[in-house]
């Protein structure tokens, strides 16, 4: 079964909403096979996911009925695929623009989480289909723990919801959903029709940057050290002041160690 929802705005975007699916990326994959093209933000919402996935091949756990997971279909052809991290910067600040407009503040968890009081509440899959002239399109997913109250034991220092850090419960997800999707388009269009810099995405990135400019525990490899998180270059490395020096690390080459 499946609502579909169309906002009244200029940016033509649509939301279908399922009852039940067992991933949102995965099912818009399936629809783009089909020989009728789907058209750039559509988004596709699930009530209840039941293999959600997450960065690290990890599994995106989320309460039926309580939280936004849903996956959305961009075609960002005027990027190249080394410029993949724009896409990631726009969606980020998105979702902060989102947060922001709730009176949440929200940092970005370097590269695809979403902060609150220094839990994670919001997790970003992009998965980008490429040929020789850039990227063809791109399949960004996005959970949110929004009106979640409890969590697993092994999870629950690190994992909360909007509503377990703030107290707001949203009234409809499918609504707050479409108003996200609004934010992220925001951002996507004015790079693409260049409103703005890749320079000044950048900036505002960093600016939003959880734990910037404080000293944290991190691993890379089998090392755990303490270092200092500076900033994200554009390429989308993190640089991290360690023994006075600047160290650099690709995504899955090193991960944050919350205390």
């Amino acid at each position: 079964m499946q609502n579909n929802t169309f906002s009244g705005d200029s940016l033509r975007q649509s939301l279908i909403v399922l009852d039940e699916v067992t991933s949102t990326n995965d099912y818009l994959k399936t629809q783009l096979s089909n020989f009728k093209p789907l058209p750039e933000f559509t988004a596709i919402m699930a009530k209840k996911q039941t293999n959600g996935r997450g960065q690290r091949d990890s599994t995106w756990l989320s309460e039926a009925n309580a939280n936004i997971t849903f996956s959305l279909l961009l075609y960002p052809n005027f990027l190249k695929l080394t410029d993949h991290f724009i896409l990631n910067m726009c969606v980020s600040l998105g979702l902060v623009d989102w947060f922001r407009s709730l009176q949440i503040d929200a940092k970005i968890k370097w590269p695809n989480d979403i902060m609150i009081n220094n839990k994670k509440v919001c997790g970003i899959l992009i998965e980008n289909t490429s040929n020789s002239k850039g990227i063809k399109h791109s399949i960004v997913g996005i959970g949110i723990n929004a009106n979640q109250e409890k969590f697993p034991h092994e999870i629950e220092q690190k994992a909360s919801s909007i509503l377990r850090e703030t107290s707001h419960r949203l009234a409809s997800l499918e609504s707050a959903c479409e108003t996200l999707v609004g934010y992220i388009q925001q951002r996507y269009l004015k790079i693409q029709n260049q409103k703005i810099s890749t320079d000044q995405l950048l900036r505002a990135y960093n600016d939003n940057l959880f734990l910037r400019g404080k000293t944290a525990l991190y691993r890379a490899g089998d090392e755990t050290f303490k270092a200092e998180l500076k900033e994200v270059s554009p390429d989308g490395k993190l640089h991290l002041l360690r023994n006075y020096q600047i160290s650099t690390f690709y995504f899955k080459e090193v991960e944050f160690l919350l205390q």
